[in-house]
């Protein structure tokens, strides 16, 4: 029996570069290399920024079973202001998150991650971890509450990601109850 095999590798690293450096493989990257394709990351191409979000947001609708139709203006300014580290990955979950807790027929910024409507902190060069620097708007009016409130929310966000959103399993994670994990996802939609 013949078998005729492709092999398709992605990275987000230049293994040329990777090789040279000795953190990669040179003789994986010259089998790997025979025909490379070069795509700039999300940042980059702010034109698809739309396209994907639409892309996203019917896939997920048809996932969860839900009918969102589409975004507020400001969360695509929002969508197109951020700098996507975790590129078209981290832009679907975003995505799949805000159709999990919009209760409206559009998508509006209360539901999006605190990084992606908090543009001045994404852009601050604050370095807390060393002192040097704090971002102002920390040292304007972050209390600890809040502080605590939005750090609770990006914990459960997280688990709920990496569970892909199966509650259950979240709420044992998070050695909480289902129903305490509703209330908690209930209270954040309508804040």
């Amino acid at each position: 029996m013949d078998v005729d095999v492709r092999i398709i590798v992605a990275s987000n690293e230049n293994l040329q570069e990777a090789y040279k450096k000795g953190k990669f493989r040179e003789d994986l990257y010259h089998r790997f290399n025979e025909f490379s394709i070069q795509l700039p990351s999300l940042r980059e191409r702010k034109s698809d920024i739309s396209l994907f979000a639409d892309f996203f947001l019917d896939k997920t609708n048809k996932e969860l079973n839900k009918n969102i139709e589409g975004y507020e203006l400001d969360v695509m300014e929002s969508f197109l202001n951020y700098k996507w580290p975790g590129n078209l990955r981290e832009f679907r979950n975003v995505v799949r998150r805000a159709v999990l807790l919009t209760p409206s027929v559009k998508i509006n910024l209360k539901v999006l991650p605190w990084e992606i409507t908090n543009n001045d902190f994404q852009n601050s060069e604050a370095t807390i971890s060393s002192g040097t620097q704090i971002n102002s708007q920390i040292k304007k009016g972050t209390d600890l509450k809040n502080a605590a409130a939005k750090a609770e929310y990006e914990t459960i966000m997280n688990v709920l990601k990496e569970v892909n959103f199966n509650k259950t399993q979240a709420a044992e994670i998070l050695k909480i109850d289902r129903k305490t994990l509703y209330n908690k996802i209930k209270t954040y939609q309508s804040q």
